[in-house]
């Protein structure tokens, strides 16, 4: 799944929506609450407006063809970013996540303290842990090397785990 690893916070389109993640919503609490809610909303306007713009200009019968293949998996890899974030929040206390600033980019740690998710949140995320973790599915069926299969399998397990003891 990942460009360079096997969580969504290694890979670059995960890295990718967390960097949208925190400028339209953890900036503007001064990174103080992690919203899933709003996570999982931002994420998908994203996930719709990238749809939109790599393919202006195509007919309308062509759009829908588009968004109905790209959307479903980005908004899988958003939801596993998000469950990420929120497994990291339960075993550590916080989550914390680099902002780049300034014209050198330079990085600065937040570390936020409170997470507001539901029980629908919940049902989200470990939804799509749970379907991923299906052989059929395209994320499992990812990976050239049964080896780093297994160790993506593990940790998708892990982060399943830790959001189920917080039901």
């Amino acid at each position: 799944m990942g460009s360079w690893g096997i969580t969504m916070r290694e890979s670059d389109y995960g890295l990718d929506l967390l960097g949208t993640i925190v400028g339209t919503q953890l900036k503007a609490v001064d990174f103080s609450t992690f919203h899933v809610t709003d996570a999982l909303e931002v994420i998908k306007a994203d996930i719709m407006e990238e749809i939109r713009k790599a393919n202006r200009g195509c007919s309308a019968e062509s759009l829908v063809f588009y968004f109905s293949e790209n959307f479903p998996r980005n908004f899988t890899q958003g939801a596993l970013l998000i469950a990420e974030c929120l497994a990291d929040y339960y075993r550590t206390g916080e989550l914390t996540v680099t902002e780049y600033v300034g014209k050198n980019y330079d990085p600065v740690d937040h570390h936020i303290k409170e997470f507001v998710v539901t029980p629908a949140d919940l049902k989200i995320l470990l939804d799509e842990l749970q379907s991923v973790q299906n052989p059929e599915h395209e994320f499992y069926q990812g990976w050239f090397e049964e080896e780093t299969r297994q160790q993506w399998l593990a940790h998708i397990q892990s982060v399943q785990q830790t959001l189920k003891e917080h039901l």
